[in-house]
């Protein structure tokens, strides 16, 4: 008896060590070294409708922590607007996405749309997705990244700047973000967050090629604009449809390792979107949320009865703060900002300035590093300042 509960310890203790490591306090994420998935959906989700994720976690990473991490779009189409047509799908890509996880040593999670392709759903998934594998797995919260090819490309195109504060990247491949899309609004997203796209020259949906070019040149028009260069890399190639493995591998590799996210940038060309209300897509109801923060400017005391997009430029200059509108929200009553000090110094005053005009000075004060978001663990700020419009 003595020898059979010994044995019991030790295998208990080797299950703590495979699994007490990258795999933190999780309900979902319980396999290591193999391709596994679990139904989930967010709470805001009506029914009984389930996403399929499906993830693989090398075994190589069992013990490890502060890994990075990948979550991929699957492609599709009319094939892919049943369950069972996105699940096969999932399946074709898995292979490419297993053997990147091995040999760049990063977790991939390749979430099923469900039918429900790459719509609207795709900003609040990918969120939401985001904030569950901070939550149950030792991830490097500021190298998580998003990447798909064609549809799923596409979804990202469509979706990224209502998230791109949440990720450390975005990478479509074979897609094209339509020109209605790229407004400076939409594009400048890319002067905060890279944005690296791969583009088939020889790709027959040749409307993809047009529309990157002309993302191209209409965000170089920005940075002659701005004077400042931005972080797209549109990356045109002697390539068809099919993405090129080694090509994505590479610059995969490049930004996972050069490009961390980071929330303490002191320029930022933002747009939040606050709104309650409810999507239909294929039949499924989900809660359409608000994407009320941009990096550290936070729209606040916010009526979500009526949609609305507040597009500004915030900048820090010294121990200033400088943000311009060009329209004053109406439904949302002011702004909180989140402050660090590797920002401006907290031990001197603070001034907040709105279309010129001085709106609020902070006196300093004691400044404690603070985890300001439950859902981020990498959200971390020494104090916030808070004004009216």
């Amino acid at each position: 008896m003595r020898r059979l509960f010994s044995l019991l310890i030790i295998i208990l203790c080797f299950t703590a060590a495979a699994f007490g490591g990258i795999i933190k306090d999780s309900n979902h994420f319980d396999s290591i070294g193999t391709v596994d998935s679990f139904q989930w959906a967010p709470e805001r989700y009506e029914g009984d409708f389930r996403y399929d994720i499906f993830y693989y976690i090398p075994q190589s990473l069992s013990d490890k922590s502060q890994v990075s991490a990948l979550i991929f779009n699957h492609g599709g189409g009319s094939s892919t607007m049943t369950r069972e047509g996105s699940i096969r799908t999932v399946g074709l890509y898995m292979p490419d996405l297993k053997k990147l996880a091995d040999e760049l040593g990063i977790i991939v999670v390749l979430p099923s749309a469900n039918g429900l392709n790459w719509g609207g759903h795709t900003r609040g998934l990918l969120r939401d997705l985001a904030r569950k594998m901070r939550k149950e797995l030792d991830i490097d919260v500021n190298r998580l990244g998003v990447s798909g090819h064609s549809m799923g490309g596409m979804g990202i195109t469509r979706s990224y700047l209502w998230g791109a504060d949440e990720f450390a990247f975005f990478m479509p491949l074979s897609a094209g973000m339509d020109v209605n899309h790229q407004t400076e609004q939409h594009l400048n997203k890319v002067f905060n967050v890279p944005y690296v796209h791969l583009q088939g020259l020889k790709d027959h949906f040749g409307i993809f090629i047009t529309r990157c070019e002309e993302q191209l040149r209409r965000t170089q028009d920005l940075q002659i604009k701005y004077n400042q260069l931005s972080m797209l890399d549109m990356i045109f190639y002697e390539g068809t449809h099919q993405y090129n493995y080694e090509l994505f591998r590479h610059h995969l590799s490049k930004l996972l390792t050069n490009f961390p996210r980071n929330l303490y940038q002191k320029e930022l060309w933002g747009s939040l979107h606050t709104v309650k209300l409810k999507n239909t897509e294929n039949n499924i109801v989900y809660d359409y949320d608000s994407e009320s923060r941009y990096f550290w400017v936070e729209a606040i005391q916010t009526d979500l009865s009526v949609p609305e997009r507040i597009d500004f430029h915030a900048k820090i200059e010294g121990q200033k703060i400088l943000i311009d509108m060009e329209n004053i929200p109406k439904q949302s009553k002011g702004l909180k900002l989140y402050l660090h000090s590797s920002m401006l110094d907290l031990t001197q005053p603070v001034d907040v300035y709105l279309n010129g005009v001085n709106r609020v000075s902070r006196i300093p004060g004691q400044s404690l590093k603070m985890n300001l978001d439950e859902h981020d663990s990498g959200f971390v700020f020494e104090d916030t300042i808070e004004f009216h419009f």
